[in-house]
């Protein structure tokens, strides 16, 4: 989950902040929408435990949402992401910025005008 004192530069996308599981989830639920844990789990070749664990993280996280169906007299829960892919790496980008100019102040600052200036 994204913590900003974990995040892993060596990663590309969306694994610098969240492990590997988790995007695979949330990649798959970006792509078909919402989803039961047993079609997330034909999805991404996760297995059922390991799902089912990380979406509990993800909706405690705010970054899924579960909702109960009843279905031939059983209960099964479907997810579905809360925000987009950009939504979510505009939060995380937000995050991560605030966190370095609370830590730096100005400096960051200073930073984010030379690294704007580059592009």
């Amino acid at each position: 989950m994204v913590k900003l004192d974990q995040i892993n530069i060596s990663n590309d996308g969306l694994t610098k902040f969240f492990s590997p599981i988790e995007a695979a989830i949330l990649r798959a639920l970006w792509s078909e929408g919402e989803m039961t844990t047993s079609e997330l789990t034909g999805k991404t070749n996760i297995p059922l435990t390991s799902v089912a664990g990380t979406l509990d993280r993800l909706v405690k996280a705010g970054y899924t949402t579960r909702r109960t169906e009843m279905v031939n007299g059983r209960v099964r829960y479907v997810y579905e992401p809360v925000l987009s892919e950009e939504e979510a790496a505009s939060e995380i980008t937000t995050k991560i910025l605030d966190s370095l100019v609370q830590a730096f102040g100005p400096l960051a600052v200073e930073n984010f005008s030379k690294y704007s200036d580059k592009k």
